[in-house]
């Protein structure tokens, strides 16, 4: 039965991507057991290659969508999938784009969208489960974007997802050793933006990045955090924010919009939280809790600045009930 589904699958790739090889492009296949779905489509892709190779267990490579298609010259899609509940897709359009997929074990599922020329795009899942990821970029024709996505030992998720448009943007995202269905998104709009978020060790850790402008940097890293949630929003140019909790019921909100501001927020402890608001040019907001508040005493930080060239620095230390409100315009 399983030879049969390789046989069919390899004959649907044969017919789908015969216009491809006769322009000269590589398709390569290796399909082993279980059941095997396969879909590939190189449109007038010249020196353009497709490698796909499925060992066991529920593969599909395309699909979501029917993805695996290559419409571009010099381009590649490499997927590989090994065993467990695996699914890919990919899709690209443009010239010169680099889509790659691996995944090792369990309840996998990736998906790569790129359009416009010369993005790269990378998902490596390796042991998870219920591990989902998923990558989109340019896809109003950007072009030099880099994304990916990283993740290994995850239980009960996290998911990760990056979105991008514009040109030369970076963003990625790590996930390893995490549990209880937590998440990352990085999402950029500009040009020359670079989010990362980190994530290792959480139960119920959840990030999310969105920078809109150009040349804007932000970071978040969430080591060892448990039911803790961290936002960072920028909008404008050459601003740059940098987040890390490790810790227990941590809450951090940023936001920024305006030119070259400047944010630095760093949670431990428990049961802290901090909003951080900044608006105008050359602001500078830089807090710190490593506090142990509770569940009816959290220790609060509230900063807001309006302006140009202001500078705010807070620190929290010791018990609960903490509060900190400062408002500079």
């Amino acid at each position: 039965m399983h030879a049969r589904k390789s046989l069919l699958s390899l004959a649907v790739l044969v017919a789908l991507s015969g216009s491809a090889l006769a322009d000269s492009s590589s398709v390569t296949t290796s399909q082993n057991g279980s059941h095997n779905v396969l879909n590939v489509d190189q449109g007038g892709a010249t020196g353009s290659s497709i490698n796909i190779s499925q060992m066991g267990n529920n593969n599909t490579a395309g699909t979501i969508g029917t993805a695996i298609k290559q419409t571009a010259t010099n381009s590649g899609i490499s997927i590989t999938q090994l065993q467990s509940g695996n699914i890919s897709a990919a899709d690209q359009a443009g010239n010169s784009n680099n889509a790659s997929i691996y995944q090792n074990g369990l309840n996998h599922k990736a998906e790569t969208h790129q359009a416009g020329d010369h993005n790269s795009a990378s998902i490596n899942q390796d042991g998870n489960l219920y591990g989902v990821a998923s990558i989109s970029q340019g896809l109003y024709g950007g072009s030099y974007n880099t994304a990916s996505i990283t993740q290994s030992g995850n239980i009960g998720g996290p998911w990760g997802d990056i979105g991008q448009t514009g040109n030369n943007n970076t963003a990625s995202v790590t996930q390893y050793s995490n549990s209880g269905g937590g998440y990352a998104g990085v999402y950029q709009h500009g040009n020359a933006n670079n989010g990362a978020i980190y994530q290792q060790g959480n139960t119920n850790g959840g990030a999310t990045l969105q920078q809109s402008g150009n040349n804007n940097t932000g970071g978040v890293q969430q080591v060892s955090v448990n039911n803790s949630k961290a936002k960072v929003n920028q909008q404008g140019d050459f601003n740059n924010s940098g987040l890390y909790q490790s810790g227990t019921n941590l809450q951090a909100t940023i936001n920024q919009n305006g030119y070259g501001n400047y944010t630095s927020g760093n949670q431990s402890g428990s049961y802290n939280e901090e909003t951080l608001l900044q608006t105008g040019n050359n602001n500078i907001a830089v807090v710190s809790q490593t506090g142990a508040g509770s569940l009816l005493a959290a220790n609060t930080v509230g900063l807001t600045q309006a302006g140009s060239n202001l500078t705010a620095n807070v620190s929290q230390t010791g018990g609960s009930g903490n509060v900190a409100t400062i408002y500079q315009h």
